[in-house]
């Protein structure tokens, strides 16, 4: 991206370039369904509109609305932003991934957290109340883990909803 913004608009300072990208980008994303060509000639019109009306988003392009250089660059812009779309895509299963496995690593992580704590009151008064509502024999809880009782629990509410 530091590339290409670079080496587009040029003529304007910094600040004018970082309002126009940021615009252009959000505009891109606001009409997705429109060729490059479209959405060049689109926001060309929109800002005529809006400097005839005298209410310009952008002051500073009414010298260059009409030039041939500033319609390349928004098309170069909107060139690159459709090809980091198209390379988003692409990654989108390997980030997909990296999320199921940050998923399994934040669980287990829990778990082994979980095994360390003795279990809480509130978890050994409703591990008995389960089991004593189920009729199933319970476990000794003298050395269990917040885990243990977890997994007991779900296993107890598991077999009823069965």
């Amino acid at each position: 991206m530091q590339n290409i913004k670079s080496s587009l608009f040029v003529y304007l300072t910094p600040r004018q370039k970082s309002q126009l990208l940021g615009t252009l980008k959000s505009y891109f994303k606001k009409f997705a369904n429109l060729s490059n060509n479209e959405l060049c000639v689109k926001f060309l019109e929109d800002e005529k509109y809006y400097l005839e009306i005298n209410n310009p988003h952008f002051e500073f392009l009414d010298e260059y609305l009409e030039n041939d250089d500033f319609y390349k660059d928004l098309k170069k812009f909107f060139e690159f932003c459709e090809y980091e779309k198209c390379e988003k895509e692409k990654l989108k299963p390997y980030f997909e991934h990296r999320k199921e496995l940050a998923k399994l690593a934040r669980k287990k992580a829990n778990d082994y957290k979980m095994s360390k704590l003795k279990p809480t009151q509130k978890q050994l008064n409703y591990y008995e109340k389960i089991s004593k509502a189920h009729n199933i024999k319970k476990h000794d809880t003298q050395n269990a883990s917040r885990l243990d009782l977890r997994n007991w629990i779900m296993e107890i509410i598991d077999e009823y909803n069965k």
